[in-house]
């Protein structure tokens, strides 16, 4: 069993669960994304108190990658503060962890998290990314698609595809005032899972305006588009399970920024695609 089509959903509009799913985290709070049942990969918010603490060591039986949204939290006496990214690999070390002031982070788990009762177990160094201040990090305009320059996007490269090498996850930002060629173009596929965590600013597309908070899972060979953007985008990516190759469609499709509201969810979720979330809340 694969993960369900999500485009889109807000995140705000999910309710804060105690614990985190397998066990490993019963004093937090979460709030699952997307998740695959069967082999217990998942898209997570992760939501830790303030004062929380761990002096115990912890080693996960799945890798964790995660990107700070608010707060921040120390783990093996390093601060990850508001936008930095790490990648944990299964069977990495967490000898320590708090959050003095609290924390959410943006937690991507590659099967179920659960302890692992040997914290000698060994892992894949390569897969280690122990730690980006992203905010510090400098923008890269490349692009692998010509048909994509004219919209000015930038990217921040965190993890990359060893598989394919190709990015795998990045940080992706949309200048304002950006809407195709003549407002109409063809819709584009991947022969890969794409998802997306809206940051900040708005894209609007044919499922409607994605503001901050905003989440999608995408299968492979959805096709999407076009977008466009009044006041610009800045978004968090992740290609997964496959190549990502842009795949163009052959007819033209008409463009513009009033596109209700219409999202694609799974039944289980149908009852947050309603309404737009409107409130305060960041997530």
């Amino acid at each position: 069993m694969a993960r369900p089509w999500i485009e889109f959903l807000y995140a705000q509009k999910l309710p804060w669960n105690t614990g985190l799913y397998g066990g490993a985290r019963a004093d937090v709070e979460s709030k699952i994304l997307s998740i695959d049942y069967t082999a217990g990969d998942s898209s997570t918010l992760i939501r830790y108190p303030a004062g929380w603490e761990r002096t115990a060591p912890e080693v996960l039986t799945a890798e964790e990658e995660f990107f700070i949204l608010d707060g921040s939290i120390e783990i093996n006496g390093r601060t990850y503060a508001r936008e930095c990214y790490a990648n944990f690999p299964a069977g990495y070390v967490r000898e320590s962890a708090c959050s003095p002031e609290g924390c959410v982070a943006l937690t991507f788990f590659d099967s179920e998290p659960q302890l692992y009762d040997d914290q000698s177990v060994e892992y894949d160094k390569k897969d280690l990314i122990e730690f980006l201040n992203t905010f510090d990090m400098k923008w890269d305009s490349a692009t692998a698609d010509p048909s994509l320059e004219w919209m000015g996007n930038r990217r921040k490269v965190l993890k990359w595809d060893r598989e394919y090498d190709q990015k795998q996850t990045f940080l992706f930002t949309t200048p304002p005032h950006i809407y195709p060629d003549n407002w109409a173009c063809p819709t584009l596929t991947h022969p890969c899972v794409e998802e997306s965590f809206m940051l900040s600013g708005e894209i609007t597309g044919p499922f409607g305006r994605m503001n901050e908070g905003a989440y999608f899972w995408r299968p492979e060979g959805k096709p999407h588009g076009p977008f466009g953007t009044r006041g610009g985008g800045f978004t968090f990516i992740r290609f997964k399970y496959g190549a990502h190759v842009n795949v163009w469609g052959k007819n033209d499709v008409p463009y513009h920024f009033d596109f209700e509201y219409n999202p694609e969810l799974p039944p289980n979720l149908a009852h947050l695609g309603d309404a737009p979330y409107e409130g305060l809340e960041r997530f």
